[in-house]
């Protein structure tokens, strides 16, 4: 694979890795605000619902859950690699699942729920993935 169309992608890739600089001591892209604010969200939404004992699995789970969620949301906002990077995994398979879970909606509702969970993960999976590429760049 070392055609002409290879070496410009490769090309244009070296380009934008050069022009990439690293995140500030205290700088916090929109993305990774976005993920810590929905991650949080999440926790908070387990934590009721375990109180309120909706659902069909057992309260314990979703305070796990939400406890994680919590921790995630903690060292994201500490920008920590590999806790975006799981983020971004969580997101990618609520999006994958979403999308297929469309093809097998009964009625509006869940349709209008896969489209939201798509419409609010999509973006912010697209966001951090400028913040994990900025989160790799050493420090000058």
């Amino acid at each position: 694979m070392s055609g002409p169309d290879y070496s410009r992608s490769r090309e244009r890739a070296d380009a934008i890795r050069a022009g990439l600089k690293p995140l500030g001591p205290d700088e916090r892209p929109l993305g990774l605000k976005l993920a810590v604010a929905l991650a949080l969200f999440i926790a908070v939404a387990n934590v009721v619902g375990a109180v309120a004992d909706v659902g069909s699995e057992s309260p314990v789970v979703a305070i796990v859950f939400a406890v994680l969620m919590l921790v995630l949301a903690r060292a994201m906002w500490d920008r920590r690699y590999l806790a975006v990077v799981a983020f971004e995994g969580l997101l990618a398979l609520t999006i994958i699942v979403s999308t297929l879970s469309l093809a097998f909606a009964g009625n509006l509702l869940a349709v209008i729920v896969c489209v939201v969970a798509i419409v609010v993960c999509a973006p912010i999976f697209w966001l951090l993935v400028r913040v994990m590429a900025r989160l790799q760049v050493p420090s000058q």
